[in-house]
């Protein structure tokens, strides 16, 4: 039976990336997928119509963008067929009655949108920046290193406890909600909601500790990087990335599912899969799993795993869900604000306000009445997507019950509370008439469309349990040193050789390769010399 240095279980982008590393280093890598093709969320497809493609999950890589991957195999995986573009608007808002704002790669031009809402906005913007950029370095650093490490204590005490005694200004900043951050900064409803949607984005509700947190590293990003598509779809990533491994010697194998990790004398060394075969590691097995299907199923028969490991997992928690509708179009949306029509990216809402009753609907197991809807339209920076004078969009509902009680609106029958077919196009309907409102070509513009629910979100990847895209809830009870349970707190699980990656372990969500960068050094820098 051949063996390889390292078994990685799974192939999305933080799998690609650990994979990039370890080939790099000379490592044999095996990599088993269960679907038909390497990427995980990283998957484009002609969803809709003959010549328009689409993203079905993640279609946006800024934090690629920002990633130590990018920095370190950019130019590889450009040499491989990567393209990436960026935009100086990258984000924008739409609220009823016309009222728009957008943000742009410029500190300046900010400020003045800021500041032509309401006066003292534009201060307030300048604050938020200033904040969160003093503390900047220490907390990407931490972004892409292991929370338990020592290097890590020194630079969580530096931003918590600087004097080693009293809590920083950071420390209350943490800890504060998206709500305390944008009304204490900022008058302008248009202003505080062109930042509140982007906190569901990160897996938090604008009232939950932490979420002010994330408002100020989106703000900061949006402003500093922008947005970007990659030409071709998002898969592209996970094509170059996989070029760039079997160019280095690494072999992947898919429509291979794995059903058991192989434990002897103490320490993982091999995985079983669905069909019988087994294959042996002889220095990492690394699983990018969530907790509850690393022990519970793949070591579900290992008495090396403590009872209290096997009852966390059990009780791991996952977050709300998420809808997306993609939208072939016979032209570009035009916005009533024809700023927007040049924004990647915009969110129509309510305001703060509207993202919270969003939250709290979907909190209360209802249909959101006036969802948050997120409006990606990738032609506009890769205009290969569709046929020329034409447009994809995506209508993403970024906060949506995996099953429901009733609908807030009152106006839909719910049936079982399930997401059938019937109910996700009446649901669809909806969003598009709202969308509409904002977009006034939008609805006699649509070709052709293709709804994923929060059901096929599920079905989409093993670890999407429940129609949570992020694998598992992200509020500070499960975050951080917590993540992914208390007992483990870290990539490295209670059983030797055997690691974990993916969105359920630190730094957590999106498509930055961060747990595969983290586990990848661990292992190169810990690992003895064959």
């Amino acid at each position: 039976m051949k063996s390889y240095d390292a078994i990685i279980v799974g192939s999305g982008p933080n799998a690609l990336v650990n994979a990039a590393y370890l080939t790099k280093a000379g490592w044999s890598v095996l990599i088993l997928e269960k679907k038909d093709r390497p990427g995980g969320g990283l998957r484009t497809e002609a969803l809709t119509l003959p010549g328009f493609t689409h993203d079905l999950y993640a279609g946006y890589l800024i934090l690629f963008a920002l990633s130590q991957a990018n920095v370190d195999f950019g130019a590889d995986l450009q040499a491989r067929g990567l393209q990436m573009v960026g935009t100086n608007r990258p984000a924008g808002v739409s609220l009823p009655g016309g009222r728009a704002a957008v943000i742009a790669t410029d500190m300046e031009a900010n400020i003045a949108e800021a500041e032509r809402l309401a006066p003292g906005d534009g201060a307030g913007w300048a604050e938020m920046i200033q904040t969160i950029g003093q503390y900047a370095p220490q907390v990407f650093s931490l972004l892409k290193m292991n929370l338990t490490h020592p290097q890590s204590a020194d630079f969580i005490q530096q931003l918590m406890t600087p004097d080693g005694k009293h809590p920083s200004t950071f420390a209350n900043d943490f800890l504060v909600s998206a709500r305390d951050v944008l009304t204490s900064l900022y008058k302008s409803e248009a202003w505080q909601g062109i930042l509140a949607p982007w906190v569901l984005h990160s897996g938090h509700g604008p009232e939950d500790a932490n979420s002010g947190f994330w408002t100020h590293i989106f703000a900061l990003g949006l402003q500093s990087a922008g947005q970007f598509v990659a030409v071709g779809g998002t898969e592209m990533l996970a094509k170059s990335l996989v070029k760039l491994i079997e160019d280095q010697g690494g072999q992947i194998r898919c429509n291979t599912a794995v059903n058991k990790i192989i434990i002897k004398k103490g320490k993982a060394v091999g995985v079983r899969t669905e069909s019988g075969e087994e294959y042996r590691s002889t220095r990492a097995v690394i699983a990018t799993a969530n907790p509850d299907q690393l022990y519970l199923n793949l070591l579900a028969d290992e008495k090396i795993v403590p009872s209290i490991v096997k009852q966390q997992a059990s009780k791991y928690r996952y977050g709300h869900s998420v809808l997306h509708i993609h939208l072939a179009l016979d032209e570009t949306p035009q916005w009533h604000d024809d700023r927007l029509n040049n924004v990647v990216y915009t969110h129509i809402t309510d305001g703060l306000d509207g993202v919270s009753k969003n939250y709290n609907e979907t909190t209360r197991h209802l249909l959101p009445s006036e969802p948050v809807i997120g409006v990606g339209v990738p032609t506009l920076l890769d205009p290969s997507r569709a046929p020329e004078g034409k447009a994809v969009a995506v209508l993403q509902v970024l906060d949506i019950p995996y099953q429901f009680k009733g609908d807030a609106a009152g106006e839909m029958p719910i049936g079982n509370g399930t997401w059938t077919e019937d109910i996700k196009n009446q649901y669809a309907d909806r969003v598009i008439d709202q969308a509409t409102q904002h977009i006034p070509n939008l609805k006699k513009s649509i070709l052709g469309r293709s709804i994923l629910s929060p059901l096929d979100i599920e079905n989409g990847n093993v670890n999407w349990k429940y129609g949570d895209p992020y694998s598992g809830s992200h509020d500070i009870a499960q975050s951080y040193l917590l993540r992914p349970i208390s007992s483990q707190p870290s990539h490295q699980t209670v059983v030797p050789n055997l690691y974990m990656i993916g969105a359920a372990t630190h730094p957590g969500l999106g498509i930055g390769g961060g747990s595969g960068y983290i586990v990848a050094q661990d292992l190169l820098k810990n690992s003895p010399d064959k």
